[in-house]
C-alpha cells in the first residue's frame, strides 16, 4: 500500500455550519436552518470521502477563527486544523498555501466543501499533474473552481478576483496565462450553491427533514 506522503498537502477550506453564515444563497429558497443542515452534510462528506488517504496529509483551515472548540467536536476531533487568515477568500487561500509551502510542502491542493463530487481519483490526478504542469485547476459549473494545485507560491493568480461570482474560473485562468504557467484543468463539476444545484436526492432529504445521517 503507499505510504503517506508528508509533502504532498491537501487543504480542505470549510466554515463552521452555523445557520445564517453559511449557503446564504441557498437559504434564501430553503431556509436558513436547513442551508446549514446542508453545508453540515456536504462537508462532513467531503472531509471523510478525502481526508483519509494514504497518498497525502490533511490540513482542514475553518472560519470562523474562534469557533475551533466547536469545528473539533462538529468533526470529531480527528483532524489538523488551522484558522482561515485574511479579509477575503483570494487572501485567506493565499495565506494557507504561504503557511504549507513555509513548512516544506512540495506540492499543495486546496478544494472548499462545494462540490460532493470531488473525489481521491481527482485529487490524486491533480497531485500527478504537479509533477508536469505549475498549476493544476478543477473547473465548477457555476464559474468557479473546486480545486487549485500548486507546487510553489503564486500570489498573483489571488489578485483582482471577482470572488463569488461566475468569473472566478476565468479571471484566475487569465491571472495563470499571464504568469506564463503551464496548467491542467481537470473535468468539470458541480458546486452546490442554489436550489437549481441540488440533486433529487438532497431534495428528497429536506423534504423529509433527513438530511442530517
Amino acid at each position: 500500500m503507499p505510504n503517506l506522503n508528508l509533502n504532498h498537502i491537501l487543504l480542505i477550506f470549510l466554515k463552521y455550519p452555523e445557520p445564517g453564515k453559511v449557503k446564504t444563497r441557498l437559504s434564501r429558497d430553503i431556509g436558513k436552518d436547513k442551508a446549514a443542515e446542508i453545508y453540515s452534510w456536504m462537508a462532513e462528506t467531503v472531509v471523510h470521502n478525502l481526508a483519509k488517504s494514504n497518498l497525502h496529509k490533511t490540513i482542514i483551515f475553518f472560519d470562523p477563527p474562534e469557533r475551533k472548540i466547536d469545528v473539533e467536536y462538529w468533526l470529531n476531533h480527528s483532524h489538523r486544523l488551522l484558522p482561515q487568515e485574511g479579509k477575503s477568500l483570494g487572501e485567506r487561500m493565499r495565506n494557507a498555501f504561504r503557511e504549507v509551502f513555509s513548512h516544506g510542502a512540495a506540492k499543495a491542493i486546496i478544494i472548499g466543501t462545494d462540490c460532493v463530487e470531488i473525489s481521491d481519483e481527482i485529487i490524486s490526478q491533480a497531485f500527478d499533474a504537479l509533477d508536469l504542469v505549475d498549476v493544476v485547476l478543477g473547473p465548477a459549473e457555476d464559474g468557479g473552481y473546486y480545486l487549485l494545485g500548486l507546487k510553489k507560491q503564486i500570489p498573483e493568480i489571488f489578485d483582482d478576483i471577482d470572488w463569488s461570482t461566475e468569473l472566478v474560473f476565468n479571471q484566475t485562468l487569465r491571472k495563470i496565462e499571464e504568469q506564463g504557467l503551464k496548467f491542467l484543468l481537470l473535468k468539470k463539476l458541480r458546486d452546490i450553491d442554489t436550489v437549481n444545484e441540488l440533486s433529487g436526492e438532497m431534495l428528497l432529504k429536506i423534504q423529509g427533514n433527513e438530511i442530517r445521517k
